[in-house]
C-alpha cells in the first residue's frame, strides 16, 4: 500500500505485540526519517528510536519501541514535527507496523546531545495486534464544509489526518489564486493550555496528507500580512 492510500486506512494502534522489530526494520524506519520532507528546513530537529524502558508514560498499554522527537524552539517548530513525522506514520502504516502519536509521554535515563533542541513528542511503534487499518466509515471526522470556507474535494487528505482526542483543529480558507491558506483553531484558555502546542503538531500533520497526495505540486510558505480570520490563528499558506 502506498502512502496515499494509507492516508484513508490508517488508524491510531493502542495494542501491540511486546516482540521488538528487527535491526533491518529499523534501519529502514531511519533511512525515511532522514530523507522525509520538511515543511521549514531552517529548523534543527533529531529523534531517537528508544525502547520501553526508555519512556515514561501515562498510557496503560505499551510498545515495543517509541520515537522520541526534539526540535529546537523557534517558529513553526511543532508544524514542522507534525509535517515530517506524519510521513513516517504513514510510512510505518503502509508497511503494516502500528503507530500512535502520544503527547503524555516522555523519554527517561536518555538526554539528546543537543542541548539547543526539546523534547516535543513521542510516537509508538510495534506490530499490532488486531486490525490495523480501518474502513473509510469508521472515520469519525467534521465535513469538508465544516474545516474550510467552501466544500473542497482537494482538501479531503486533511480532513482524514488524526489529531489530539480528534480536535480537528485546522481550518482552510480559499485564495483567488488558487492558494490556501491554514487557519488553527483558537479555543478557550483551558483548550490552550491542554491542546496548544499539539494542535500546532496536528496542522503540521494534515499538510504532511496535503503533501503526500500532492508531492509534485505542493509548495508551503509564510504570508507577512495574512488576512486575520476570527477566532483563529493563522498557520500558513500553501498550494497543492
Amino acid at each position: 500500500m502506498n502512502l496515499e492510500d494509507t492516508i484513508y486506512k490508517r488508524q491510531s494502534i493502542r495494542s501491540y505485540d511486546a516482540t521488538p522489530l528487527g535491526n533491518e526494520t529499523l534501519d529502514e524506519i531511519r533511512d525515511f526519517i532522514d530523507n522525509a520532507k520538511e515543511l521549514n528546513p531552517n529548523i534543527k530537529w533529531s529523534y531517537e528510536i528508544l525502547p520501553t524502558e526508555n519512556i515514561s508514560t501515562m498510557m496503560r498499554w505499551k510498545a515495543p519501541h517509541y520515537i522520541a522527537i526534539f526540535s529546537e524552539e523557534k517558529e513553526n517548530c511543532y508544524q514542522n514535527i507534525g509535517f515530517v513525522f506524519q510521513q513516517v506514520d504513514l510510512f510505518l502504516q503502509s508497511k503494516g507496523i502500528g503507530t500512535c502519536w502520544i503527547g503524555m509521554g516522555s523519554p527517561k535515563n536518555y538526554k539528546n546531545p543537543d542541548d539547543s533542541q526539546k523534547f516535543i513528542i513521542i510516537i509508538s511503534v510495534g506490530m499490532p495486534k488486531g486490525n490495523l487499518y480501518r474502513e473509510i466509515n469508521q472515520f469519525r471526522r467534521k465535513a469538508l464544509e465544516d474545516i474550510s470556507d467552501k466544500r473542497d474535494e482537494r482538501l479531503a487528505p486533511a480532513q482524514f489526518a488524526p489529531s489530539a482526542s480528534n480536535t480537528q483543529p485546522w481550518y482552510f480558507t480559499h485564495n483567488d489564486d488558487g492558494s490556501y491558506d491554514l487557519y488553527r483553531v483558537k479555543g478557550g484558555v483551558l483548550r490552550s493550555r491542554i491542546y496548544g502546542n499539539w494542535n500546532k503538531i496536528d496542522t503540521g500533520i494534515a499538510l504532511a496528507h496535503l503533501y503526500v497526495a500532492n508531492g509534485d505540486s505542493f509548495k508551503f510558505y509564510k504570508k507577512d500580512n495574512p488576512k486575520e480570520l476570527k477566532g483563529h490563528f493563522y498557520a500558513g499558506s500553501f498550494e497543492i
